[in-house]
């Protein structure tokens, strides 16, 4: 077989580097900064707020065959995913094969592959497939509003730490996790003042469900043999006896069914509201000064103003027309492989409704890897996945059509993206690449956050 360029070494590039290690697969993996874990690297500047939690929960968070310790709570912090992923590296020894300090300059396809520019080289290198995994939250998406605002104004991408948010008057415009996440901090603080914009109301879930984490229940409802318009309507009911509707909240209703667009996990933003903690607006009319106008003739005074607003994908390294189409949706089948070339693919391009990111990671990493070795050694098995990923369009997500925005173009559901990546890997015969054993990352000490580690298997 010959070498592959893996490019990043996140959470996603951690499941390709170990899964061609394993198979034998040969290739560089060039990491920008000096340490993995992409957004969850402290010393990244796009590392994600400091108060942030995984959305997903341990069981749906992990990779496959490594546990994250016992001992951790169901929704682990920024800084107990980061230890995960640095023991998951050490634990299979991946450090040595990650080649820090490397940013990836270009990318050009060539008759034999792939030509790769890295930052400080004069010589290119050649590749004969290429394997993108640099993420797509990185590069923030600001929405344009008539008017000048005349106090701070952040990407939540920029906001690190609630000291930031002290003493001020806040709007957060967006409604996804990390939205929620700054607004309950900024809630808590007393001598600020939390706004919270929407243009549209979306569906806040508890993390909990039964005293389960609720993308777990969701994992284990979905396994149910019933048509999934019934189990839609089982999830709605479900939402009205736990959450209530809308308006008790002072809500409006969302302009969408549930599973239509991505929904968000949180427990406290509701509670804060109904305590007069954050004060709810709809979207914003124009800017004027440090005063904000709502469509509804409503005005509030800002000091901070927060863009919750999301993230484009982006690859400057390469001509984004090889992932996207001109309204920026990916053209891969999965959102992971190119549909004419058999040497590229992506990895991590993807936004579960519910459950997590790593996990399905490693999914793809294993699928790819399949198709590598069956292209060396079954050409017949090659030949049928090449002419499946050349035309299929599998329903990977809840079976309903998804809300036409950015936020919705790359939605997956976790339970039936990974139950489709297991059936072609099976369909590989031996060279489908399987499960190993499971590892469990254990720790010491009082501090489970940042004790020491200590890997068993």
């Amino acid at each position: 077989m010959q070498r592959f360029c893996i490019i990043g070494a996140g959470a996603c590039g951690l499941a390709v580097v170990k899964t061609f290690a394993e198979q034998g697969i040969a290739f560089d993996c060039f990491e920008a900064l000096s340490e993995i874990g992409g957004i969850w690297n402290p010393e990244s500047p796009h590392v994600v707020y400091g108060s942030t939690y995984l959305n997903s929960s341990k069981k749906l968070s992990r990779y496959p065959d490594f546990q994250f310790p016992e001992e951790w709570s169901p929704y682990v912090s920024r800084a107990q995913a980061q230890n995960y992923l640095r023991a998951y590296a050490e634990a299979f020894g991946l450090y040595p094969l990650i080649s820090f300090n490397k940013r990836v300059t270009s990318v050009l396809p060539t008759d034999q592959g792939w030509e790769v520019r890295i930052a400080g080289e004069s010589a290119p290198r050649h590749y004969a497939g290429l394997i993108v995994a640099n993420g797509h939250h990185w590069e923030p998406f600001v929405p344009s509003y008539p008017g000048q605002f005349e106090g701070e104004m952040l990407h939540s991408h920029d906001v690190k730490s609630k000291e930031q948010l002290k003493g001020k008057r806040v709007l957060v415009v967006g409604a996804g996790n990390s939205a929620v996440d700054i607004l309950s901090d900024a809630a808590l603080d007393e001598s600020a003042r939390a706004v919270h914009s929407m243009r549209r109301t979306y569906y806040f879930f508890p993390k909990t469900v039964f005293g389960k984490p609720t993308d777990v229940f969701v994992d284990y409802t979905s396994r149910i043999p019933l048509p999934r318009s019934v189990m839609r309507l089982f999830y709605r009911f479900g939402m009205r006896v736990l959450v209530g509707p809308h308006h008790r909240f002072g809500l409006e209703r969302p302009d969408h069914n549930l599973f239509e667009a991505h929904p968000t996990a949180c427990n406290t933003y509701l509670d804060h509201i109904i305590h007069g903690r954050i004060a709810v607006k709809p979207g914003i009319e124009r800017l004027d000064g440090k005063t904000v106008h709502f469509v509804d003739g409503s005005e509030e005074e800002i000091d901070l103003l927060i863009w919750a607003t999301g993230f484009r994908p982006s690859f400057p390294f390469m001509d984004q027309s090889t992932i996207l189409d001109e309204q920026g949706r990916s053209k891969l089948f999965i959102h992971t492989f190119h549909r004419e070339r058999d040497d590229f693919f992506v990895v991590g391009l993807f936004e579960p409704a519910e459950g997590g990111v790593w996990q399905i990671a490693d999914y793809q990493a294993r699928l790819i890897a399949s198709f590598i070795r069956a292209k060396a050694g079954d050409p017949r098995r090659a030949a049928w996945f090449r002419a499946l990923k050349a035309r299929a369009n599998p329903d990977i997500g809840h079976g309903i059509k998804w809300k036409d925005t950015p936020w919705h173009r790359f939605e997956i559901q976790h339970y039936r993206f990974r139950r489709y990546m297991e059936r072609l890997i099976r369909r590989f015969g031996a060279f489908g690449v399987r499960l190993a054993e499971p590892r469990t990352m254990q720790i010491e000490g009082a501090d489970r956050a940042n004790a020491g580690l200590k890997l068993a298997s």
